[in-house]
């Protein structure tokens, strides 16, 4: 059978990587560009590990036989439909053992250009941890500070539109940033999946500054990758604001269409910093479906005052505030411009 590293699956000019393991593994600890096509589902890979440990290794071994089986014409189907797009067809799972063996034994002896992934996602997993400090050598970054809800994601998106390297932490981390940042992302959060897709950017970044908003070390339960921190710590930092009408109509946009009780729950997450007094009105404007007003209270009772805590940790290139968001991008796109035709 043939073997291929992570390191050397990156050289392969039409190559790509097939994820056996099951949807809720692929979820959470998918390497990019890298597709589904698990042997076994998620119930099944639990009565199968049950049967392991409860029973025997035969009779678990038989199960999963069974299971793979019922799903083989579906499986060859999606392989068959690969094989015409790609040279070679590369099959891992989580260490690279029963599960990518099995099916890339099965597709070579079919006469399909297959190889293994080495040590699976397990190995995968080191070679990011290793990868991500030496690739980001390569980079300078300019961090865009700004309060709550001045827009600096709305903001930068329009930045990406005209060609700007923006590396978009809160999206890879499924996460925005605060109390109430998990409101409305689709995706758990997970630490190997954030780093995999940090380290997708850098690698296939082509310039030499790259654009992020500014962040604490943490967004929600995940962790910026040390170096890439290091870096923003030490990168160019601009300072944007807007009016506090703009600030609650961005807000809104991002925040109406979430269930009142998730709403409820990050207010009572704030509960331990202000008094029992805000909380309660804070709650009764959700009750009553205010939500500008209840915004505009969390901003100014609680939000902006932390932020003043903070804003004095940085020296900044320029400062200014914006009414239009399309005209801060533009601005701070020609700032980037100007750098990166500057390098050397």
């Amino acid at each position: 059978m043939n073997l291929i590293s992570f390191e050397d699956f990156l050289k392969e000019k039409n190559a790509i990587l097939i994820d056996v393991r099951t949807p809720k593994e692929f979820e959470l600890e998918r390497i990019p560009n890298s597709v589904n096509i698990p042997v076994l589902l998620d119930e099944e890979r639990v009565i199968v590990g049950t049967t392991y440990v409860q029973t025997s290794k035969e009779k678990a071994k038989k199960l999963g036989v069974e299971f793979i089986s019922k799903r083989l014409p579906e499986i060859f189907e999606k392989i068959e439909e690969l094989s015409k797009q790609y040279s070679k067809l590369v099959f891992m799972c989580a260490r690279g053992g029963m599960r990518s063996s099995s099916i890339s034994s099965l597709f070579e002896s079919l006469g399909y250009k297959v190889a293994k992934l080495e040590g699976g996602y397990k190995a995968y997993r080191e070679f990011v941890i290793k990868e991500i400090p030496e690739v980001n050598k390569n980079f300078k970054y300019i961090i865009v500070h700004g309060r709550t809800g001045v827009g600096k994601t709305k903001v930068l998106n329009k930045m990406i539109d005209l060609g700007v390297s923006v590396l978009d932490l809160e999206k890879l981390a499924a996460h925005k940033g605060s109390f109430f940042g998990a409101l409305g992302e689709k995706l758990p959060q997970s630490q190997k999946r954030f780093d995999g897709e940090v380290f997708e950017f850098l690698r296939n970044c082509k310039t030499k500054y790259i654009v992020v908003e500014s962040e604490s070390k943490r967004i929600g339960n995940l962790y910026i990758p040390e170096s890439v921190y290091d870096s923003m710590t030490h990168g160019i930092h601009i300072f944007i604001d807007t009016s506090i009408s703009n600030r609650l109509d961005i807000l809104l946009e991002d925040y109406t269409h979430v269930p009142p009780e998730e709403i409820e729950e990050c207010i009572m997450k704030v509960a331990r910093y202000v008094s029992k007094e805000k909380i309660s009105t804070y709650l009764n404007l959700l009750k009553d479906g205010d939500l500008k007003e209840l915004a505009r209270l969390l901003i100014v009772q609680y939000y902006d005052p932390l932020y003043e805590v903070s804003i004095g940790k940085h020296e900044f290139e320029f400062s200014f505030t914006y009414e239009d968001i399309d005209t801060c991008a533009e601005k701070l796109s020609n700032f980037f411009f100007e750098l990166e035709n500057k390098k050397s």
